[in-house]
Parts: C-alpha cells; sequence; structure tokens
C-alpha cells in the first residue's frame, strides 16, 4: 500500500479510540469561535476530512443554522460522525477528489487534512477549494509546520503500532498557494506543540476569504 492507503488503514482501524482522545479537546475552539463568527446565517458548510465528527458537533452547536456537508475517506470514522451528528449530511469522499462535487459552498474547512498532503496535493486542494467557495466565501485550513524534511511516517498515541505518514509545511508555502487562488488571509494562528518524544512543531490554522 502507499502512504496515503497506510494513514487511511490506520484511521479507519483506530475509529473509536480517536474519538475518544478528541471529543474533549479545547485547544481548537477559539478558532472555531472565529471561523464560526465570518459565517452568514444558514450558510452553506462543507467539511472535508471530518474524522468521527468532533468539530461537526463544535461548529453545529455553536451555529444550529448552518446547512452542513461533511466528508471523510475512512468507513468507520464517517459512520461515528454521522452517529453524532444527525443533523448533517455525509459524503465517503477523499479530500482530493472534492472537485467531483460541483457544487458550491460558503465556507469549506480542513482542520488538519494537510498534515496528510504532499505539496503537490496541497496545491491542488486548495485550487480545488477556491473553486467550491462563493465569492467572500471562507476557508479554513490547519495543519503542522515544521521543516519539510521531517515529514514520514509516526506511530500516534491512539493506533498502537499502526502508523500514519505525517507531511509537514510552511507558512510560506501555504500563503502563496492561497494568494495564487484568489484567498486573502484573514487570522493565522500558531500554538507550539512539544511531543513526549522530543519533537517540535506548531499547528499552524489559516482563516482565509476567497476575493477572486
Amino acid at each position: 500500500m502507499n502512504k496515503y492507503a497506510i494513514t487511511q488503514a490506520t484511521y479507519n482501524k483506530a475509529a473509536q479510540c480517536y474519538w475518544e482522545k478528541v471529543v474533549n479537546l479545547k485547544q481548537y475552539n477559539e478558532s472555531y469561535d472565529t471561523f464560526c463568527a465570518l459565517l452568514p446565517q444558514k450558510a452553506n458548510v462543507f467539511e472535508m476530512g471530518c474524522g468521527p465528527g468532533n468539530v461537526t458537533q463544535y461548529l453545529l452547536r455553536k451555529r444550529p443554522d448552518l446547512n452542513y456537508t461533511a466528508s471523510d475517506l475512512a468507513p468507520n470514522m464517517l459512520a461515528l460522525a454521522e452517529k453524532h451528528n444527525p443533523n448533517a449530511h455525509f459524503l465517503l469522499l477523499d479530500c482530493r477528489e472534492i472537485a467531483t462535487l460541483h457544487r458550491k459552498f460558503d465556507a469549506i474547512i480542513g482542520a488538519f487534512v494537510l498534515p496528510y498532503l504532499d505539496k503537490v496535493a496541497c496545491v491542488t486542494l486548495i485550487s480545488d477549494c477556491a473553486k467550491l467557495i462563493n465569492p467572500n466565501g471562507v476557508l479554513y485550513l490547519s495543519t503542522m509546520e515544521s521543516e519539510e524534511a521531517h515529514s514520514g511516517f509516526e506511530h500516534t498515541s491512539f493506533s498502537g503500532d499502526d502508523q500514519v505518514y505525517i507531511h509537514y509545511h510552511q507558512e510560506a508555502f501555504l500563503r502563496k498557494c492561497l494568494s495564487n487562488n484568489g484567498f486573502e488571509v484573514l487570522h493565522l494562528i500558531k500554538q507550539a506543540c512539544h511531543e513526549p518524544n522530543g519533537k517540535v512543531y506548531s499547528d499552524m490554522i489559516f482563516m482565509a476569504r476567497r476575493i477572486q
């Protein structure tokens, strides 16, 4: 299997463990609140890589007026997301294939989708998002910032001996991708992270508006 298939298999296998790990995670809530404040009433929102639906749940509790569609590549993750969010619509879909949707949204959110995509796939994803977002629509993307050389397979805290492939990205690269696709960065949030194994990186959250 290639790195994408291995990562997908790990998350599919560990879906319930992952839900238990993230359901009460609060460190990104302030950024989700900021995202919600940028959305008009009854906005059409699309979430990529929704996992077990923890972000979906938080956003819909904050903004029950949203028309919400979410997607994930792992069937077991998607089943949990549907269970936890009966008022949302869900699609089994690879984020690398969102161009097949052929519809428009007022906002798109991808909470930590980019760490699983290489640079070529990131460029394509942001381009696809630009085509799916209405003028003045909002894009939320979060990732992990470190040197590209640090990218590779890693063990996770929820999957035992299974691994996922993590791609680390850089601010300048993502700013350029966003600008090239008609996005203006509204907010950039960075949070330093220190892993028990000594690895240091930053969580990096972009919120951008489509102006072209």
